[in-house]
């Protein structure tokens, strides 16, 4: 007879393991939190004098890497797993290997905060691990794309930006395995240019005018394939001109322009009482300005005018679109997948605008050098304070059943 405990942990396994956005989102809860709150206890301990949390890699490469390639990519997976199979139709893909995916990541993510403390060897291990699981994540999102009866420009633009994240992440791995971190340039312009914001401009596209059509009367998608076609170009031409700083303005002005021009034509044009859906044109609001600062910087490195801080535009991207952009997406598609009603309630809210309160905050420390570790550290703190009650509302979900009876 079994023991009741080890019932009950079976049967929250099994409704853990239900299904792939579970399994995911959760794992990318868990280490977004813990990766930032290593940062934030970093910046922390810097302001105090304290040298004993500096890693033995150099701490801003440490922070990038995690920040491209290891804390977003679970949210990735999970969202991808889930919408492939119905964006085309494809064949869903199994179980088993999804939790081969899934074990790698984590054992890589374990090992990899692990070695900040203990040894620079356990951290390259873990950033094996992690460059493997996102191989292997390409490798079978790109078999379900075969096997579908038709495909979808969305699902081939995603995952030609997985295939750059997998390229970075690989360059990174190969990087801390020699001692050599020269390529970082480049490691760094793949995970941000044709990475992240390449998979998070496909998801926005297909995605949000959809769920702006679903909610405001009478609105027209507009969604035209040369966006997507050309915003993916542009930000794999970005990467590779990391090297060319006079040259760099030639993709970020154009990807300015097609951020704005979308957040313009995506708008609902009028006010918007359901906040979900303000939480995601907010999000998308920071990937324009993101983009104008960074074109500004770009031209003023072509021109020789230093009139922008060119790592101002960075944190508006990475912090601005895609934190609060993953943050009110996964809110969606966990609400709807839970059985439960697709709005905020006042808490979620709050947390939201906190987060958009502690980029501001970053990016202000950027125009203000004198000030900048302290905004760095109070934003970052912000941050992860605000990530920490979001995960507290989110995670129990993923451990029960959903709340109307249905499967997944």
């Amino acid at each position: 007879m079994s023991h009741p405990l080890a019932t009950r942990a079976r049967d929250r396994w099994s409704t853990f393991s239900a299904a792939p956005h579970r399994l995911f989102f959760a794992t990318g809860i868990t280490w977004l939190l813990a990766w930032s709150a290593w940062w934030t206890a970093l910046l922390g301990a810097r302001l105090g004098g304290i040298q004993v949390l500096e890693p033995g890699v150099p701490a801003l490469l440490v922070h990038g890497g995690a920040m491209l390639f290891a804390v977003f990519t679970p949210f990735m997976y999970g969202f991808l797993w889930t919408v492939f199979p119905r964006w085309m139709p494809a064949p869903e893909i199994s179980r088993g290997v999804t939790l081969l995916v899934f074990w790698l990541l984590n054992l890589g993510q374990v090992l990899a905060l692990a070695g900040l403390l203990v040894s620079t060897r356990l951290h390259a291990a873990g950033w094996l691990l992690l460059a493997t699981s996102m191989l292997a994540a390409f490798g079978l999102l790109a078999r379900s794309l075969a096997r579908a009866s038709s495909g979808v420009p969305h699902a081939f633009v995603a995952l030609a930006g997985l295939a750059a994240g997998v390229a970075g992440a690989a360059l990174f791995t190969v990087a801390l395995l020699r001692w050599d971190f020269s390529a970082w340039p480049l490691v760094r312009a793949l995970g941000l240019w044709a990475f992240l914001l390449v998979v998070y401009f496909a998801v926005c596209h297909r995605m949000l005018p959809f769920f702006t059509s679903r909610v405001v009367p009478g609105y027209v998608r507009w969604q035209p394939a040369w966006v997507l076609y050309g915003f993916a170009a542009l930000g794999l031409a970005r990467a590779l001109l990391e090297p060319f700083a006079a040259l760099r303005w030639l993709a970020t002005l154009p990807l300015a322009g097609i951020a704005l021009l979308c957040a313009l034509k995506w708008w609902p044009g009028q006010r918007m009482e359901n906040r979900l859906m303000a939480c995601l044109h907010y999000a998308f609001g920071w990937l324009a300005g993101g983009l104008v600062l960074a074109a500004a910087a770009d031209l003023g490195t072509a021109l020789g005018i230093d009139w922008v801080p060119a790592r101002a535009g960075m944190h508006m991207l990475g912090m601005g679109f895609i934190g609060s952009m993953l943050v009110a997406m996964v809110t969606r598609v966990t609400l709807g997948h839970s059985g439960r009603p697709l709005m905020l309630d006042a808490w979620d809210w709050r947390i939201f605008l906190g987060l958009q309160f502690a980029v501001a905050l970053r990016v202000a420390g950027e125009f203000l050098p004198g000030a900048t570790l302290g905004l760095s550290g109070t934003g970052a703190l912000l941050w992860t304070l605000c990530l920490g009650a979001w995960a507290a509302r989110r995670l129990p979900v993923y451990f029960r059943p959903r709340v109307d009876g249905a499967p997944g």
